[in-house]
C-alpha cells in the first residue's frame, strides 16, 4: 500500500526516496516546484503550474531544468501508479520539485554534474487539518517576521527557501494554536499566508495584495476568474490591518482546500457570517466548475479516515 515516487528517472517506493546532502536545493534552498492537487482524479490547471514551474527557474538564471511536457508525463505516471490508493470520488494533493542537482561538498567548490534533481509524489488531500474551517472560519494572525521584499527576490518564483514562512508559522502558533500567519512587508502591507493568498470583501467589492511582493497564486488567479464572472469587482492594491478589521468578509485561497473563510484575525472578528456571502458564492462556483462539492467532498474523506 506504499505510495510510490518519482526520483531521477524512477519510480521508487517512498522509503526508498533519498537525496544527496549535497544536492543544491537541501543547501541552498534552491528547489524550484508546484503544489497541485486533483478534481475527479485530474490535475487542476496543469499548464499554468508548470509555466509557473518554468518561469522561477528562468528568473533564477537557468534554462528550465525539465520542459512542460516531460515534468506533466511524470505527473501523470506517478498519479497513475498511486491512483488505486484513492477512493474514485476522492482526490489526491501531488507536489513536483526540481533542483540544480547534486553541487559540492564544499562552497568554494564549483558544481561539476549539472544533472538536475526531479521529484514528484502525491499525498492524501489533508481534509481533517481544515475541514472544519469551511463552515467555522479559519483564525488568522499577524507575524512579526516580514515577508521577504521584492528588492532581495521576486515572490513570483516559488521555491523551498522559505524560512521566513517557518518562522512565521511558529509565531503564529505561539499566539493563537487555530490560525494561519500572515505576514506583512517591510511598510506594514499585508502580502500572504504562509502558503496562501489572502482577500477580503468590502462593500461588495474584492481585495487581495497586489502582485508587487506575492506569489501569483494559480488559486488566487482561480477566485478572481470566478469574481469576474459574477460581476464582483476586484481590486488588486496594497491592504493594511485597518482594511482587514472592517472587512465584510476574509478568506484565504490555495491548492488543496481552494477558500476557506477567515472568521479573525488577530482575535477581531471579521464580518457577521461563516463563511461570509461572497465567499460562499465563490466556493459554490468553484465546486460548479470543477464538478466536485469542495466541502461536501473533505467532510467525506476526513470522517473515512
Amino acid at each position: 500500500m506504499e505510495r510510490k515516487v518519482y526520483l531521477n528517472g524512477k519510480m521508487v517506493s517512498e522509503n526508498e526516496a533519498k537525496v544527496s546532502i549535497f544536492d543544491i536545493g537541501f543547501m541552498y534552498g534552491a528547489t524550484f516546484y508546484e503544489s497541485l492537487r486533483t478534481f475527479k482524479h485530474k490535475v487542476f490547471r496543469l499548464d499554468e503550474h508548470l509555466s509557473r514551474l518554468e518561469r522561477g527557474m528562468r528568473y533564477a538564471g537557468l534554462e528550465p531544468l525539465i520542459s512542460k511536457t516531460e515534468m506533466a508525463d511524470i505527473i501523470e505516471k506517478v498519479l497513475t501508479a498511486n491512483i488505486h490508493l484513492t477512493d474514485k470520488e476522492d482526490d489526491v494533493w501531488l507536489s513536483a520539485e526540481v533542483t540544480p542537482g547534486v553541487g559540492f561538498p564544499h562552497p568554494l567548490v564549483k558544481q561539476k554534474d549539472k544533472q538536475p534533481s526531479v521529484i514528484v509524489y502525491s499525498a492524501p488531500l489533508p481534509y481533517e487539518e481544515y475541514v472544519r474551517y469551511y463552515t467555522e472560519g479559519k483564525h488568522a494572525v499577524t507575524a512579526d517576521v516580514r515577508n521577504v521584499p521584492p528588492e532581495t527576490l521576486d515572490s513570483r518564483a516559488k521555491n523551498r527557501s522559505r524560512l521566513h514562512f517557518f518562522i512565521a508559522k511558529r509565531e503564529g502558533l505561539k499566539k493563537d494554536p487555530n490560525a494561519f500567519a500572515i505576514l506583512f512587508d517591510i511598510k506594514g502591507n499585508i502580502t500572504e499566508g504562509t502558503g496562501a493568498n489572502f482577500f477580503i470583501v468590502a462593500d461588495n467589492t474584492l481585495y487581495t495584495p497586489s502582485t508587487r511582493n506575492i506569489l501569483i497564486g494559480i488559486s488566487r488567479q482561480t477566485v478572481i476568474e470566478l469574481a469576474r464572472k459574477m460581476n464582483l469587482p476586484v481590486v488588486e492594491t496594497d491592504i493594511n490591518l485597518y482594511d482587514v478589521y472592517n472587512a465584510d468578509e476574509a478568506f484565504f485561497t490555495t491548492s488543496s482546500f481552494c477558500i476557506l473563510p477567515i472568521s479573525q484575525v488577530n482575535s477581531v472578528r471579521i464580518g457577521k457570517k461563516i463563511p461570509g456571502i461572497w465567499t460562499e458564492r465563490l466556493l459554490t462556483a468553484w465546486s460548479e466548475k470543477v464538478e466536485v462539492d469542495i466541502i461536501k467532498q473533505a467532510q467525506k474523506f476526513s470522517r473515512k479516515r
